[in-house]
């Protein structure tokens, strides 16, 4: 093999990594696609099942790749990727390009370049960009004939022409064979009953809403683009056949806008005869509600178990602001319908809002235990903290409600949705006491609700029915405090986060 011909691709720890949460790394699969398909020795490290990512990396360095290529998300999932970064350096030094992607370097690609552990950023969709700059690389081109990415050229950073959002439909297969399966197939939080469940990636991409906490419409411009119902059918069959699977995740962030396709889609999965559960995470309450009693009927029998809403608040001033386009009250008939038709609902909610006040906190708290009477299959993972990303719609009204973002790239660790903001970085319009009260109410939400979902992902029976037993009284106990919002002082809360901490985000907290 070519020596010349090889490139790594890294996708590093979340810091939440264990069971479902453990997916496919979508976005690297998806930019080796095409190089894979010319014959290009493409090397993914997963470094949340790869215990011996640095040893594997060193191996992979020696063969002199074009690039190794990183994903990450804002948040801890760039510690992790500068850890990642760190050891190239180490073992290569300035011989490899570093190339970062995804929705953090995509927002602030100035700023990201401005590391020195970051040589060229892939803003954007990398599908397209990242093949054409692997080709400039090989061939020594100018970097500034490359749309969709930005450089450093002697100490300045350059950002070049965005590249054109492609057609999805021109995708090739999702290529499988780069990965090793098995670790990504689990028993899932939402599919109690199928014990193999996969992530198989996406049939639609992008959004046309305008969520304000969302970074979707920056980084695809508000344009929702969707294979057709054939593509579909075999971006699904294909792997369910291949690995014996008896659920998936669809995880697009619309799948049932065009309720025409979705339903063509589910007519497919019962004619191919597939017998799976699956779930998505693109539902919205508004366009689910506007279904027919025999559209949703067809989505329970193709096996729709699990839908996922984005309900976000229980005050319609808040849904207002953050242009989320919903009622409370259209949140509520979606939850009815969903329990008349047998699917079951599970909804994200969040709070700590610029201009939100402890009455609208508690009306979404209230909205968590209303949608639970009227339903109780309903699901919720936990209460989580709006945290200001840029590029998101609301992100100028958090600069005017005293927002300081960081200034380096090392700066957005910490930038966790589900946590405490002790420093008052994330959301500075609350005082200090506020915001413990806030990440109170978010770890209660995780230990009445959240913590269950998580238990049912684990393969070991075991160890699940254990911690089920364990987990019971705690789960009551949260749930009685917070319907009585009892959550003003809580000393037991911060013991939790931190054993969290060392557990979850083992290899950071130390550094801490």
């Amino acid at each position: 093999m070519d020596k010349q011909k090889s490139i790594v691709l890294i996708y590093p720890k979340t810091g939440m990594d264990f069971g479902s949460t453990v997916a496919p790394p979508h976005s690297l699969l998806a930019i080796a696609a095409p190089l894979h398909k010319e014959g290009y020795r493409i090397r993914i490290i997963d470094q949340r099942i790869d215990k011996e990512w640095n040893k594997h990396l060193i191996e992979e360095l020696k063969l002199g790749p074009i690039c190794v290529g990183i994903s990450t998300m804002t948040g801890i999932h760039i510690h992790f990727a500068l850890e990642v970064a760190k050891a190239v350096r180490l073992a290569a030094g300035s011989n490899v390009p570093i190339v970062w992607g995804g929705p953090h370097p995509s927002i602030l690609p100035q700023q990201t370049l401005q590391s020195d552990y970051v040589d060229i950023v892939c803003v954007g969709e990398g599908d397209l960009s990242f093949y054409k700059l692997v080709k400039a690389l090989e061939g020594n081109a100018e970097l500034s004939q490359v749309n969709g990415i930005a450089f450093k050229d002697n100490n300045k950073i350059i950002v070049n022409p965005p590249e054109a959002l492609i057609d999805i439909e021109g995708l090739l297969p999702v290529p499988w064979e780069l990965v090793d399966v098995e670790p990504y197939i689990h028993p899932d939080m939402y599919l109690k009953k199928s014990s193999r469940t996969l992530d198989i990636g996406q049939t639609s991409r992008g959004c046309p809403f305008n969520c304000g906490f969302c970074c979707s419409a920056s980084l695809r411009m508000r344009k929702w683009r969707a294979m057709s119902v054939e593509r579909s059918l075999r971006a699904i069959v294909e792997p369910v056949r291949r690995f014996k699977l008896n659920g998936i995740w669809i995880r697009d962030d619309e799948f049932y806008i065009d309720r025409d396709r979705a339903t063509r889609i589910c007519e497919g999965i019962i004619r191919e005869n597939l017998n799976i559960n699956w779930y998505t995470s693109g539902t919205r309450v508004d366009v689910f509600n506007k279904a027919t009693d025999e559209q949703t009927a067809l989505l329970k029998k193709s096996g729709a178990y699990v839908l996922k809403y984005g309900a976000e608040s229980g005050s319609n001033r808040i849904l207002k602001l953050i242009n989320k386009g919903i009622t409370v009250e259209e949140t509520i008939k979606a939850n009815l319908k969903a329990k008349k038709h047998g699917i079951i609902p599970a909804f994200s909610l969040m709070i700590g809002f610029p201009t939100q006040t402890f009455e609208e906190i508690n009306k979404t708290i209230d909205l968590m235990f209303r949608l639970k009477k009227d339903n109780p299959m309903t699901q919720f993972e936990a209460i989580a903290i709006y945290t200001p990303l840029p590029g998101t719609p609301m992100y100028e009204l958090a600069l005017k409600n005293g927002l300081r973002p960081p200034g380096t790239l090392e700066g957005w660790i910490d930038w966790n949705f589900i946590d405490y903001d002790l420093k008052g970085e994330r959301i500075p319009w609350f005082d200090f006491s506020d915001r413990k009260r806030i990440g109170n109410i978010s770890y209660m939400s995780i230990l009445a609700y959240g913590f269950r979902n998580a238990i049912d992902s684990l393969e070991n029976l075991f160890l699940r029915f254990t911690l089920k037993i364990l987990y019971t009284p705690f789960s009551l106990f949260y749930r009685f405090r917070l319907r009585r919002k009892m959550y003003n002082f809580s000393s037991d809360l911060m013991l939790i986060r931190y054993i969290r901490s060392k557990i979850f985000y083992k290899g950071y907290s130390a550094k801490r």
